[in-house]
């Protein structure tokens, strides 16, 4: 079949994988119409992404839109620590290309796969026709506003291979990129970058975003922006007042990391001495250097407050104490043991969307022994004073849904659609979302940083999304030198302005 050349522009995004493939550029897919087209798409895309279904194509091309690698990428970049000694393969790529993941993604690499599983998804029965040509044509005209040659793409969707597999070269991909500039016939040679693809990209409007419906516990108000991470804080008060988990969900489940893994080990054997020995002291002291850790590497896992030292000291102090009120209460031994085995009796299906899929059945008992357990914490954190350690006073009922919160995150995925619904709502993580115009505020100025803030008509006090710390705007500081308003920290007296350096007094 012959396409117009803005389809076939759209087709030579995967102009990589169809040389890999000895495929036709000028083919959605890669292939004509024939006996074994139909079967080989959906043999590929069973083998290669686990889709068996049109539901799980649809999922497949959501993530491929709507996350894909970039996800990862961007999530590797807000995770590197200060030492580039300490990167693994994935943060050392990040680092060495800052600029590009920061601006685009691996968008080249998501979207060259894409146009292929489109294509796959099509002879396979998942989408029709005019359905994919409308997706098609969109991620193109997105991946030509992202970059400006057919020279650029091609480092970038290598940038993202390289990323993907670890840093590991690719000789497949290197040749198949050495055809498509080197052969005069490529669809990366005759096809201009520029070509008008006859797609309108509609900018966003800014205003207007969709964040959880939220009324806070302590006084009562709406939230009207969306929050910074999955710890919601009141725009009104300041009080830690829900958790958004499809907020928390928008970056992948961090990790540590190796400095922690390794710091961990070398504290396993004094932890488990002083267990051993009944000493709280010593066995408090171990897990505060180890909660410290993991604050400072894992900033999104942990409220945006830890940013400020003081909140920091005390939540690392809260997470210690629960730690070792767990590891010497015998009874939370025995169900952190029942989780364990029912873990280690888990069973996999086949990657599915990039995902590996877990067994359901093998699931529900391990969901079982985690609630069990769960249950029997909360009741023990709360008797013995942890729930009351929380730096910003939250009730029992929304640190139980936090403490499940990390469990949902890292499963959900691996869910299928009825289980995921159903731990979510069981968790009291499903949600309600509204899509509303974000108000500004009346601007001014954290007294702690000097970053500008937006403070919210009536609010008394808030959070800075900058630093952390609690502000209490509802006392406004005009400074004497400059004029500009300011807003203390909430136990500030005296500060020195961000801006001109003078000294500040509040009085009363």
């Amino acid at each position: 079949m012959t396409y117009p050349s803005r389809q076939l522009w759209a087709l030579a995004l995967a102009g990589v994988l169809n040389e890999m493939y000895s495929a036709h550029h000028d083919e959605l897919g890669g292939w004509g119409d024939n006996e074994h087209t139909r079967p080989w798409c959906k043999n590929t895309l069973r083998d290669l992404y686990g889709v068996n279904s049109a539901p799980e194509f649809h999922d497949t091309i959501k993530w491929l839109l709507g996350s894909g690698q970039s996800a990862e990428a961007k999530q590797a970049l807000s995770t590197l620590a200060p030492d580039p000694r300490m990167d693994d393969p994935k943060h050392a790529i990040a680092r060495a290309n800052r600029a590009q993941i920061d601006r685009a993604g691996l968008m080249a690499w998501d979207t060259g796969r894409l146009v292929a599983v489109v294509g796959w998804g099509t002879w396979s029965g998942y989408v029709s026709a005019q359905d994919a040509w409308q997706i098609l044509l969109v991620a193109a005209a997105r991946v030509q506003k992202a970059y400006d040659s057919w020279s650029a793409y091609g480092e970038a969707y290598e940038l993202g291979r390289l990323f993907w597999s670890n840093g590991a070269q690719h000789d497949g991909t290197r040749n198949a990129l050495a055809k498509l500039f080197g052969d005069p016939r490529s669809p990366w040679m005759t096809l201009p970058w520029a070509l008008d693809l006859g797609v309108t990209m509609l900018a966003p409007n800014k205003n207007v975003e969709r964040f959880k419906r939220t009324v806070c516990p302590t006084c009562g108000a709406p939230k009207t922006r969306p929050s910074v991470t999955g710890y919601v804080y009141c725009d009104f008060c300041g009080a830690l007042s829900d958790y958004d988990f499809a907020k928390a969900c928008e970056r992948k489940l961090e990790q540590p990391g190796p400095a922690y893994e390794q710091l961990s080990a070398q504290l396993a054997p004094a932890l488990a001495a002083a267990k051993s020995r009944g000493d709280l002291d010593a066995y408090r002291v171990a897990q505060r250097q180890l909660f410290y850790n993991f604050v400072t590497m894992c900033p999104n896992s942990v409220p945006f407050r830890t940013k400020d030292p003081e909140y920091r000291a005390r939540y690392v102090a809260y997470m210690a104490e629960a730690a070792l009120v767990t590891a010497f209460d015998q009874l939370a031994d025995q169900h952190g043991a029942a989780v364990q085995a029912t873990t280690t009796r888990l069973s996999f299906q086949a990657p599915k969307a990039g995902m590996i899929k877990v067994d359901g059945p093998s699931f529900d008992g391990m969901v079982a022994a985690v609630f069990a357990q769960q249950e029997y914490l909360a009741w023990l954190h709360e008797t013995r004073g942890v729930y009351a350690m929380q730096p910003d006073g939250a009730g029992g009922e929304l640190q139980r849904r936090i403490g499940y919160s990390m469990f949902a995150q890292a499963w959900v995925p691996m869910l299928d659609d009825a289980r995921a619904a159903h731990l979510l709502e069981r968790t009291k993580l499903k949600s309600e979302f509204v899509e509303s115009e974000v108000k500004a505020g009346e601007p001014s100025t954290c007294g702690a940083c000097g970053a500008t803030v937006g403070v919210m008509q009536g609010a008394k006090k808030m959070v800075c999304e900058h630093c952390g710390h609690k502000l209490d705007v509802g006392s406004k500081l005009p400074c004497t030198g400059c004029g500009a308003s300011l807003s203390p920290g909430e136990n500030q007296k005296s500060f020195s302005c961000p801006h001109c350096r003078v000294m500040v007094q509040r009085i009363g």
